[in-house]
């Protein structure tokens, strides 16, 4: 019934899960966490552990699609508001 997930550097193994999933789950961690020249302050670093959070639930939530579809709008959300905070800071300066 429950799966046990081991992730290894070559990806991840579980009994018939799909493996695709689980590394494009450890890319979106790898690139999330290596794209830093300075370390960010205790804000932005809470803000990126509840995207990373975000994004892992809402790739598990197969098993309900309302909760998979909730995650999918809050994460669009994060996303937009993202895209638009960068622009109008470019447009500042």
């Amino acid at each position: 019934m429950f799966r046990r997930w081991r992730l290894t550097n070559s990806g991840a193994t579980a009994g018939n899960a799909d493996t695709n999933r689980c590394e494009s789950i450890q890319r979106l961690l790898r690139n999330q966490l290596s794209n830093r020249s300075n370390p960010p302050a205790k804000g932005q670093r809470a803000a990126d552990v509840a995207k990373i959070l975000l994004d892992v639930a809402n790739e598990s939530a197969d098993w309900f699609p309302p909760l998979k579809s909730a995650l999918g709008g809050v994460n669009a959300l994060i996303k937009h508001y993202e895209v638009l905070f960068e622009s109008v800071a470019v447009a500042h300066n």
